[in-house]
């Protein structure tokens, strides 16, 4: 078995800026005026350990953490493959960054999530790859797909709030209707909602509150699609009080970014 060890300095720094930045959350979620989020749902806190080793990531899920973000799937499936390899395997893995159709195989190995679902191309390709996984565990060739415990690959429709401009992607909001009906559609797939990141050099606030008014549209056509992945280290609390149900961490709880190395 991979011991896959944090040198314990470090363990103690990400225990603690984890349970500092969930409490700020969990304070700030708590302060959420009624009627915003979803009913039922609290905010899930999910660090983004991006360019970080395995080692944070195991460190982070010995101190309860049980899902993580990650945008680059070399990296990411590398590193999902050492916390299995060490017997971590209760740990739900977050695709959040742009991804080509060419790494869908790759991601459906490994991710229970994909938050950043935006053309039709992808929806048939993670679909297609979903399903040949499938096939080959049916068969005995292969570990199940882990979405398939939760009941398919979750995907979230990333809305581009900058409207074609130069910015960090996702689907004109006039195209989430489209794609929500493809995904449902797909099988292997579930709808659980949206995602989009707030443009660059422009205050959150009215960005998070045209994506929720954006998810209101949408759950009255998908009920299930309650999810808003929304809000990172600068913008989070804002994304809370527009009724984000997951924030995606990095620097608050991992630190400064380390350069890009390795996959693992």
């Amino acid at each position: 078995m991979d011991e896959l060890r944090c040198e314990p300095g470090r363990a103690r720094e990400l225990e603690a800026g984890c349970r500092r930045v969930a409490e700020e959350v969990a304070a700030a979620a708590a302060e959420t005026p009624p009627g915003i989020r979803a009913e039922g749902l609290d905010v899930e806190l999910i660090p983004v350990t991006k360019f970080f080793p395995a080692s944070d990531v195991a460190a982070l899920y010995d101190a309860g953490v049980r899902a993580v973000g990650e945008n680059r799937d070399q990296e990411a499936s590398a590193k999902a493959a050492r916390l299995i390899a060490s017997g971590r395997t209760e740990l739900s893995w977050h695709y959040i960054g742009q991804l080509q159709t060419n790494k869908a195989k790759s991601v459906v190995s490994y991710a229970s999530s994909v938050h950043s679902v935006d053309r039709s191309s992808l929806v048939a390709a993670l679909a297609k790859a979903y399903r040949r996984r499938l096939e080959a565990w049916e068969a005995g060739e292969a570990a199940a797909p882990p979405a398939h415990a939760s009941g398919g690959l979750e995907c979230l429709i990333q809305v581009d709030l900058e409207e074609g401009a130069a910015g960090r992607g996702g689907a004109a909001p006039a195209e989430v209707g489209r794609l929500a009906e493809e995904i449902e559609q797909a099988e292997g797939l579930r709808l659980g909602g949206l995602m989009a990141v707030a443009p660059l050099g422009a205050e959150p606030g009215p960005s998070f509150e045209r994506l929720w008014e954006i998810s209101q549209r949408l759950r009255a056509e998908h009920p299930q699609a309650r999810q808003i992945s929304a809000g990172m280290s600068g913008d989070w609390a804002e994304a809370i009080r527009w009724g984000s149900t997951r924030v995606r961490v990095g620097s608050s709880i991992m630190g400064p970014r380390p350069e890009a190395t390795g996959p693992a």
